[in-house]
């Protein structure tokens, strides 16, 4: 099974996701990691797929 990871789900992401979905590329599993919920909630409406990997800040 092919997995596939991102930090952050800006535009590179979203050109990555797009550029698999076109070449008919699967993954058994994407993953994305992203502190903005609302950023984050927008991606997985266009690729219901991902799933979300907590990403934290560190204390300063």
């Amino acid at each position: 099974m092919k997995t596939v990871g991102f930090i952050g789900s800006g535009r590179i992401t979203r050109i990555l996701l797009n550029g698999f979905k076109n070449a008919h590329l699967s993954f058994g599993k994407i993953t994305v990691s992203e502190t903005n919920e609302t950023v984050l909630d927008a991606l997985k409406a266009d690729f219901p797929g991902i799933d979300r990997q907590e990403l934290t800040h560190p204390e300063r």
